[in-house]
């Protein structure tokens, strides 16, 4: 059979060659079920939805940060009551089968969510269908036991949740995805456990027969079914060059990311966990580049205490070894809420700020704990700079009551088109500024960051703010950093360093791969690639100069997957 080339959105880089694996994803025999049979089938039913839940809190249990707070999110979901009571009725009233019922109730709460035209939530309604998928599946024991066949598989289906990523994660090569998106969560959770995988594919891959072969780009979005002998022979020799990489990267965690004409970029890490820390020091993090605080708290039943944030930083801290920790406060809202805060208009520091006694709990221990260790105040979702200056005067009155004279230095996100274009008057009030690419991307391009689409971040426009925002800092003597997604990706990681970044934020998993990429790299001729890309008019046109620019031993292709 001739080769098939689809093309998709790239949502976790790496290669991958393997066979297809159709993973059932209805589980609906449509059959009605008598009266006398109904309470044993609502029995069977609200037993799945607890055993989901069980399941997806284990293997919360084994992921780290963001990842295992997403997927404990989804135990949640499954025991929330207004979706257990939508299922008993469509078994008590309406006669549905077990597994028809579960299916029925996550859809038209997905769909409910989805109505609500908020793109913060379209990650959530995806989630909710995946809780559905599984404990549909749970249901009945010969699909609950189903497995991936043995060897390396590639998962084909139109969606997956992040705990069926976190699941199957042992056994997948890649994933290939009709739906989902690159910041979707089953993405953030493949990129975390180093998972090519490619979404957005067009609906013809679902015809795709199980166990044909498959090559998968994540890094180009792209897709070959059938591919021929010599595709499949250069794609085997490439993943082994990965792997052979990474464990180079590993063993070379102690040299220092260094261009090759001299130039320093600080690589550290985005955690939320001890664990994460851990991994990502093996990997020659140089600190902590963004501690996710919010992400402890999010299932919390009110504001946390000064108590409870001590205790969530002191064991990640303590692993420091005198390393620095930019640690940004509560970054509540939009797909963020805890229940106690339920749908709020307001995120980030504008929500803290209406909250001034809960905010002065964080910065209290923040204090607390910087008595023992260097750490950066970061200030989430910035708006201006009297913003920064109201959170200073709330930050010195805690120092003042716990005695503390040398303050923490505040850092300032950028993740807005109106805080990027006010970034000099910002980094006049600050000592650092952190770009978070993820939402400075959707807000400028007006795009939904959970699905897939048009919105990377080396589309000119993104490009611009961060250029003007890399002048503004500085122009003010301060350092800037990239903190979301684009610090790890491959394309962009040239133009970052040509713009002028000084720090890169990464996750644990890429740490690694991205200090060896900036010591292949060549400063000065990053930015003259750089500073050519802000006159052009699309993200085509900046990728196709990236790639003419890499040498064959940097292409994004070739680049390090770090547990491929």
């Amino acid at each position: 059979m001739a080769e098939q080339h689809l093309h998709g959105t790239p949502a976790s880089p790496g290669v991958a060659l393997g066979l297809v694996w159709l993973r059932p994803e209805r589980i609906d025999d449509g059959r009605h079920v008598a009266p006398a049979e109904r309470e044993a089938q609502r029995q069977v039913a609200l037993g799945a939805l607890s055993a989901a839940a069980e399941a997806l809190r284990e293997l919360a249990a084994g992921l780290d940060g963001e990842e295992a707070a997403i997927v404990e999110t989804g135990a949640m979901m499954a025991l929330d009551p207004a979706l257990t009571q939508s299922v008993a009725d469509a078994v008590t009233a309406d006669g549905l089968s077990a597994a028809a019922a579960i299916l029925r109730a996550t859809d038209g709460y997905a769909e409910t969510i989805a109505a609500l035209n908020d793109e913060t939530l379209a990650a959530r309604a995806d989630d909710v269908r995946s809780l559905g998928r599984r404990a549909a599946r749970l249901t009945s024991d010969d699909l609950a036991r189903e497995q991936p066949p043995g060897g390396e598989v590639i998962i084909v289906a139109h969606d997956l949740g992040p705990a069926d990523v976190a699941e199957l994660a042992g056994s997948l090569a890649g994933v290939a995805l009709v739906g989902g998106g690159a910041t979707g969560h089953a993405a953030i959770v493949a990129r975390s456990l180093g998972i090519p995988m490619v979404t957005g594919l067009a609906a013809e891959l679902l015809a795709v027969d199980s166990g044909a072969t498959v090559v998968l780009d994540g890094t180009a979005g792209s897709v070959i079914v059938d591919p021929s002998s010599a595709v499949s022979a250069a794609t085997a020799t490439e993943v082994q060059r990965n792997r052979r990489a990474a464990k180079r990267a590993r063993a070379e965690h102690s040299r220092p990311a260094v261009t090759t004409d001299g130039r320093k970029i600080a690589v550290l890490a985005n955690v939320a966990s001890r664990a994460e820390l851990d991994a990502a020091l093996a990997e020659g993090a140089e600190g902590i580049g963004l501690l996710r605080t919010e992400l402890a708290f999010l299932d919390a039943p009110d504001w946390p205490s000064e108590q409870q944030h001590s205790d969530a930083l002191r064991p990640i801290l303590a692993g420091l070894g005198g390393r620095c920790a930019i640690v940004r406060v509560l970054d509540f809202g939009a797909d963020k809420s805890p229940p106690f805060l339920g749908r709020i208009p307001e995120r980030g520091l504008e929500l803290l700020l209406a909250h001034p006694d809960a905010l002065l709990s964080q910065l209290r221990a923040i204090l607390q704990s910087a008595r023992d260790h260097e750490l950066v105040l970061l200030l989430p979702m910035v708006d201006s700079p009297s913003q920064i200056v109201e959170t200073r005067g709330l930050l010195e009155s805690a120092a003042g009551e716990l005695g503390i004279v040398s303050l923490p230095r505040i850092g300032s996100m950028v993740e807005t088109p109106a805080a990027a274009a006010d970034a000099r008057a910002i980094a006049a009030e600050c000592d650092l500024l952190s770009i978070g690419t993820n939402d400075l991307t959707a807000s400028t391009l007006g795009v939904n960051r959970f699905t897939s689409g048009d919105g990377v971040a080396h589309d000119p426009r993104v490009l611009r703010l961060i250029a003007s925002s890399v002048e503004a800092a500085h122009g003010a003597g301060i350092p800037i950093e990239v903190c979301g997604e684009a610090a790890s990706d491959p394309r962009m990681l040239p133009l970052l360093v040509g713009l002028g970044i000084d720090e890169l934020s990464v996750g644990a998993a890429q740490v690694g791969a991205v200090r060896a990429r900036i010591r292949a790299l060549d400063a000065a001729d990053a930015g003259r690639l750089a500073r050519s890309t802000l006159a052009m008019e699309a993200a085509e046109q900046v990728e196709a100069a990236v790639l003419r620019h890499q040498r064959p031993s940097e292409s994004t292709r070739g680049a390090v997957q770090v547990g491929l």
